[in-house]
């Protein structure tokens, strides 16, 4: 009985040591499992689906791709979340039946600043809808109280992006586009 438990035990860590960095799920909806995981030593995200005979595929290659750097099964897809400096990215993909591939459908990128004196909070792309969404946090340089932003909501137009083009090289993209808005709606506080 110790023996059984022992090896249910390893066997359960092992999963979720092997989760951070692999999931196994239907992505193209054709009812056979598919794989995406994180190649560290690469740094590409690889995966294979069953509508591509299993064919082996790949991200571009990564410059800033920790070892903390995970994937998460999500309900129509996964998400790679991914630290770059003080940055935290969450890239949601699912896959999209027209095209056939795995698209970037939401961007999530937050920022925690300890004394505030440089941005906080979090700002959002909905490729579906082109819609960026963004709150922030900031400090009132009159009060030396932190206050809340007005929400950003506004639309932009990102061009689609597949799995195969993705790396940080986006996630940089989107940083910069992100920090030009909250430097425009700080700019209209004073």
């Amino acid at each position: 009985m110790k023996l059984i438990f022992f090896i249910m035990l390893s066997f359960s860590m092992n999963l979720s040591i092997f989760a951070k960095e692999t999931i196994v799920k239907d992505f193209d909806g054709d009812g056979k499992f598919d794989k995406i995981s994180i190649n560290f030593e690469t740094k590409r995200i690889d995966f294979l689906l069953s509508s591509s005979d299993y064919k082996k595929e790949s991200s571009l290659v990564f410059e800033n791709l920790n070892k903390e750097t995970s994937i998460e099964e999500t309900r129509k897809g996964f998400k790679l979340v991914n630290r770059i400096g003080d940055v935290l990215f969450t890239s949601y993909f699912k896959y999209n039946r027209q095209s056939q591939k795995l698209e970037l459908s939401a961007i999530k990128r937050s920022i925690v600043s300890e004394d505030f004196t440089k941005e906080n909070g979090e700002s959002t792309y909905f490729t579906s809808t082109k819609e960026f969404i963004a709150k922030w946090n900031s400090l009132d340089k009159s009060s030396n109280k932190v206050i809340a932003l007005p929400i950003l909501k506004t639309k932009i137009n990102l061009d689609v992006v597949t799995l195969n083009d993705f790396n940080d090289t986006f996630l940089n993209k989107f940083n910069q586009q992100s920090l030009a808005f909250y430097k425009e709606e700080l700019s209209k506080q004073k």
